[in-house]
């Protein structure tokens, strides 16, 4: 019996970025990257091109460094944009395009969390200008709360069908395929967000079910996504006074919190679906005031030097008639 023959198949290095790219979110599309980080390559890669549309020569790294060091580009833009090139051009290297990678060496900045932290009045503001007697107000009411009870990502509350819901037990399921990090969790609601629920999805007709449509869908059963949420807070906003507010805003007040009302760190991270406790720790930027105030509690020197109230010493007891 002959032995098999191994045939070596040469591949054809891309010959543009176009169709570099095109090669990569393959890739990247097999590897289980989700829709949104897709979306995000090519919108920077693109970005990067079109701005230098020479690049795609050995005078890359020149143009990459220039790209990076604009001027009044923050450190949080500076990341995003190397956070993408940087495995665009590894893929590269690995097409034989480039010998070495034009991101060689590149290091991330260091930059502050931004700390979210909305008054509670200024929360109650923000819902009650969400309307009851639509069926988009209950829908917004209901994912407003939902957000901000357990934290859960827009992109994941957005792609919530009905069936991961679990209204007796009061917790939602979050499915790996729709998850960030491809890890598949639990979280949990309060009984108020358990009410909303139970009339959001008693409203929906029942041939939105058989469809699949989303939990939070439109008023015509589609699906919505992060940006149309975040405008429709934005303009309840706008009603209750706040010139700022995000879809985002709801997860990162979830963290602070839970932290303020007793939650501890571990259970955050498995409850928000971060992947490690670094990423955490980076999204609970508490407040100064915060800091203060547990100084001033936990604070060996206060505790030392605290003057103790005079006690009044006790005389002979007289007996009651």
């Amino acid at each position: 019996m002959k032995a098999a023959r191994i045939a070596h198949i040469s591949q054809r290095a891309p010959e543009s970025w176009q169709d570099a790219m095109s090669r990569f979110l393959s890739l990247r599309k097999a590897q289980g990257a989700a829709p949104r980080t897709l979306r995000g390559y090519e919108e920077n890669v693109r970005a990067f091109f079109r701005r230098y549309p020479t690049a795609w020569s050995p005078a890359c790294r020149d143009c990459l460094l220039d790209y990076l060091a604009q001027d009044g580009i923050s450190p949080a833009t500076y990341n995003v944009r190397l956070k993408v090139l940087h495995p665009f051009f590894r893929f590269c290297v690995s097409q034989g395009i480039f010998d070495e990678s034009p991101a060689e060496g590149l290091k991330y900045r260091r930059q502050e969390p931004r700390i979210v932290d909305h008054d509670t009045d200024d929360l109650r503001k923000v819902l009650s200008a969400i309307p009851e007697d639509t069926f988009a107000g209950l829908r917004d009411k209901a994912l407003f709360l939902l957000s901000l009870d357990c934290g859960i990502r827009p992109s994941e509350a957005l792609q919530l069908l009905p069936s991961d819901i679990d209204l007796s037990a009061c917790r939602a399921r979050i499915r790996a395929a729709t998850s960030k990090t491809r890890t598949g969790r639990t979280v949990f609601f309060s009984d108020h967000v358990k009410t909303l629920l139970e009339r959001l999805l008693a409203a929906r007709p029942e041939e939105w079910n058989e469809g699949k449509a989303p939990v939070f869908c439109t008023s015509y059963g589609a699906s919505m996504d992060t940006h149309a949420w975040t405008v429709q807070l934005r303009r309840y906003a706008q009603k209750a006074g706040l010139s700022r507010f995000s879809a985002y805003d709801l997860r990162h007040q979830h963290a602070i919190d839970y932290l303020r009302n007793g939650g501890d760190v571990m259970t955050l991270q498995k409850g928000m679906g971060h992947a490690t406790l670094d990423m955490t720790r980076q999204y609970l930027a508490l407040s100064d005031d915060d800091l203060r105030t547990s100084h001033d509690r936990a604070s060996p020197v206060n505790a030392l030097l605290q003057k103790e109230e005079p006690r009044k010493r006790m005389g002979k007891l007289r007996e009651r008639r």
